[in-house]
């Protein structure tokens, strides 16, 4: 399985990532929306909890930052 990116992925794609609920994904968009991009581990861990954070899950993101003009980026 390719990495996911998940800064660039919509809540239907995030799916495709072992682990991510559909409650998850939402809460990943939501965060990008408010927050702006998610930077590392650390910060996907406060937004999921740590406790749903594996290193399964982990090698199947890729956390390449969202462009500064991504929809879901704030201000755009």
């Amino acid at each position: 399985m390719d990495r996911i990116p998940i800064n660039h992925s919509n809540p239907q794609e995030l799916l495709e990532i072992p682990g991510i609920t559909r409650a998850t994904a939402d809460a990943i968009v939501r965060h990008r929306v408010e927050h702006g991009p998610i930077r590392d581990a650390a910060e996907l861990g406060r937004i999921l909890g740590s406790t749903s954070l594996t290193d399964a899950l982990l090698a199947h993101i890729d956390f390449e930052p969202a462009s500064s003009t991504a929809p879901e980026a704030p201000g755009a």
